[in-house]
């Protein structure tokens, strides 16, 4: 009787471990923000912002801020599955140099960019959306 029972357990913790072995964690929900010129060339620390979108007239609750690193790729991690506006601005530099040897100047140029799109995060994935920035109006 006793090894029945001895029997009986060991089958039952060797079905909990093979059943608790075979479940998958689930995936992070990521969103992924490239920033990128007209031109496609990444834009290295540019300010992200993600807001909510609303389908009737109520405040958003939703007001993420980042920046993107040097590569201009901005990611965050979410709980849930959302729609979210993206909202972008960077710098980009110049340097021209006028005048002929030797009397020459040189002048370095800052001209800021922004751009506007939309990110479908969608749950357990990573969710990729490239904004192109354009001349500020």
């Amino acid at each position: 009787m006793k090894n029945i029972f001895n029997i009986v357990v060991l089958t039952a913790v060797v079905g909990f471990v093979f059943v608790s072995s075979c479940k998958k964690d689930p995936e992070p929900t990521i969103a992924e923000i490239k920033v990128v010129t007209q031109d496609g060339v990444p834009v290295p620390f540019a300010n992200v912002t993600l807001t909510c979108t609303s389908s009737v007239n109520l405040p958003c609750e939703i007001e993420i801020t980042g920046k993107a690193d040097e590569n201009g790729v901005y990611a965050k991690e979410f709980d849930l599955p959302k729609v979210l506006i993206v909202t972008a601005a960077g710098n980009i530099y110049d340097t021209i140099i006028s005048g002929t040897f030797p009397d020459t100047t040189m002048t370095l140029i800052r001209d800021t960019i922004c751009g506007q799109t939309t990110i479908s995060i969608k749950p357990e994935q990573t969710s990729t959306q490239k904004v192109i920035l354009y001349d500020c109006k």
